[in-house]
């Protein structure tokens, strides 16, 4: 992974984001691929779930075969029948009742009255089902229905199937129509006992496993035999009422081999909401993230140095360790990891890293070749050849501290100066500084005549960039002021440096034709640089330096400056000059400090204080600057810079 690990982030993000998204889409699109999914699912969910008691509150109410034997007609239910379940339930001391039982066509009157009787007076909470004409039925049957239930407490008993294979594993939580939205016959009746159900339109099931021995996990009852139960068994007991006929209202679900009446169905969706449980999946966001994580390995697989079969045989052992984890995983924790989608997010990943990794490692030894070897060394050009990862090729959008220095007054003093003088002077002043800028790890961008531009963060990451850049300008300030004093002591008026100092954002990379390349950077913040070098002479000042760049320094002291607006600039860049131990103690500049306070607050005594400043310090050029500025008219911190 050596040499993945410094090559470009985007492409590897990008291989990963699109692995990822892809494992996580294919599922979706391709039917087949998520019924697969599913099935897996469904296979740890049936055989490996931990067995539970059936449900201590919960019990069903089904209308068989034999209870339709013991009455009249078949359909629909005799609702005389019904309404006397209904009272002995209530007499029993249930807590609720839940009818799966759809009420959209008239019977005899009498018994239809009489049901609507029992369910308007009952003192317990009873939910009706509700279905209307998105649901099949007819206008006339909704009509019927809404009448019915009117002043009933009503949810809607539509199940939300799996597009790929048919299975219920979700359900609909909230059904949206032109009235508003209508919650499910399970959250109705889960609220109706005081649970907090949260908005969701689909809600994953959370399906309890049966107890050992193969019973099942709620009990339930055949309706005509609700009569002869003890109290006991029904006092407390909240009772959804439905069908269980073998060849209607019946639904495949992950937990059973043939199919389930709907009516059980809703039982674990009551269950789930009343006892808090959580369905076994990770949930979007994680599944999201163990797909990218697998894509990253993949990739991380992919840019190792290991030969052809150890990557083979490393694939295969992240996959198995991947699917014996993941039924691990459930059979002890109860979590359910995807296995499909990491799977194809690991293999595509790993299949286009590695496509793509060697394509740019023989595009970029043959770019180094081609762009180095007219500007470095043989030796070094063999080197970064053979090792390319040691340097960011092309161009790349990252964070950078610029230093612009330049000599002032150095164009005149070279016109009047014989060269065989003046150029060995000027040779031994850019050598001392690019040597200090070496020793901070700097990278010379350009020499223009007397002017030095040097550049941290790139080609090698800096994450101190700024802090090394600002240790390079006091030794680059210091270093000049002592050769223009040596060169002053031997008659040369060698002129003063200036330095600037920004960080931020730019385009950084080889530029050029196909002759010559130059490592260097392009972007606003390299020409405020510039700029910054440019108004000390205004200033008065050595060094300027911007507030990002100092903000990042916390072992240097400094002192504002002001918010300069530079000429072509709207918008002022805070700038500061660097101080040294003593000078940061002294009493001077605690004075300057807090005049420029006051000068941000508009506070009028700034004037004065500046003033009483300049007078006891004339060799402070800021104080000397700030005083002129008030006493000018001007105000504030920002100081609109008139040239370049």
């Amino acid at each position: 992974m050596g040499s993945l690990s410094l090559r470009k982030i985007l492409p590897m993000a990008v291989i990963v984001a699109l692995s990822a998204l892809l494992g996580a889409v294919l599922p979706r699109l391709f039917p087949f691929v998520g019924a697969i999914e599913n099935r897996i699912a469904d296979l740890r969910l049936a055989t490996l779930s931990a067995p539970e008691p059936p449900h201590p509150d919960i019990i069903v109410v089904t209308v068989t075969e034999d209870t339709l034997a013991t009455l009249p007609y078949r359909s629909p239910l005799d609702r005389h029948f019904l309404a006397g379940v209904l009272r002995t339930l209530e007499d029993g001391g249930v807590r609720a009742i839940g009818l799966d039982i759809l009420f959209d066509q008239p019977t005899d009157p009498e018994n239809d009255g009489e049901l609507r009787a029992v369910l308007r007076n009952m003192k317990i909470p009873v939910v009706a089902a509700w279905a209307d004409s998105g649901d099949q039925l007819t206008e006339r049957q909704a009509g019927f229905l809404g009448a019915y239930l009117e002043g009933i407490a009503k949810g809607r008993v539509n199940l939300y199937f799996s597009p790929s294979d048919g299975v219920v594993r979700r359900i609909f939580s909230y059904h949206f129509q032109s009235g508003g939205r209508i919650k499910d016959f399970a959250s109705t009746l889960a609220e109706a006992l005081g649970a907090d159900v949260p908005f969701r339109s689909v809600r994953r099931l959370a399906y309890r496993p049966g107890a050992e021995g193969g019973s099942p996990p709620f009990k339930s009852f055949p309706a005509h035999t609700v009569k002869f139960l003890p109290k006991p068994w029904l006092a407390g007991k909240i009772v959804l009422i439905g069908s269980d006929l073998p060849h209607s209202d019946r639904f495949r679900t992950p937990m059973e081999d043939g199919t389930v009446s709907g009516i059980f169905i809703f039982a674990h969706a009551l269950a789930q909401l009343l006892d808090g449980r959580r369905p076994p999946g990770l949930g979007l966001g994680a599944e999201a993230g163990l797909a990218a994580a697998l894509a990253l390995f993949g990739l991380i697989l992919a840019g190792t140095g290991i030969p052809v079969p150890a990557k083979a045989a490393a694939f295969a052992v992240v996959l198995a360790v991947l699917w014996i984890g993941g039924f691990a995983l459930f059979m002890t924790a109860g979590w359910m990891l995807p296995l499909i989608s990491p799977s194809l997010a690991f293999a595509v990943s790993s299949g286009v890293a590695s496509a793509y990794l060697g394509h740019e490692e023989r595009r970029q030894k043959r770019f180094i070749r081609q762009a180095f070897s007219r500007y470095i060394s043989p030796a070094v050009v063999d080197d970064l050849v053979n090792h390319p990862s040691r340097l960011e090729l092309g161009g790349e959008r990252r964070e950078l501290t610029y230093i612009f220095t330049d000599i002032a007054g150095f164009t005149s003093l070279i016109e009047k100066s014989e060269p065989s003088e003046i150029l060995p002077l000027l040779n031994a002043y850019l050598d001392g500084m690019c040597a200090i800028a070496f020793r901070h790890g700097g990278t010379i961008d350009k020499i223009v005549g007397d002017a030095v531009v040097i550049f941290f963060g790139a080609p090698a990451d800096q994450p101190d960039h700024p802090a090394r850049a600002v240790r390079c300008a006091l030794d680059l300030d210091a270093f000049a002021r002592s050769f223009a004093a040596e060169r002053k002591a031997e008659g040369v008026d060698f002129g003063k440096t200036r330095i600037g100092v920004n960080t931020g954002p730019a385009t950084v990379g080889n530029f050029g034709g196909e002759n010559f390349f130059d490592y260097t950077a392009h972007g606003d913040m390299v020409n405020t640089a510039a700029r910054l070098e440019s108004v000390n002479k205004h200033l008065g000042t050595n060094v300027c330096i911007s507030g990002l760049t100092a903000s990042r320094c916390k072992d240097v002291n400094f002192r504002p400056i002001g918010e300069l607006v530079l000429k072509g600039k709207t918008q002022g860049v805070e700038t500061f000059e660097p101080l040294s131990e003593d000078e940061a103690s002294s009493p001077a500049m605690a004075a300057y400090h807090a005049a420029y306070h006051l000068l941000r607050q508009g506070d009028p005594g700034a004037r004065s204080a500046f003033e009483r400043l300049a007078a006891e310090n004339p060799d402070d050029p800021l104080a000397a600057l700030h005083a002129g500025r008030l006493a000018a008219g001007e105000s504030g911190v920002t100081i609109v810079l008139k040239d370049k």
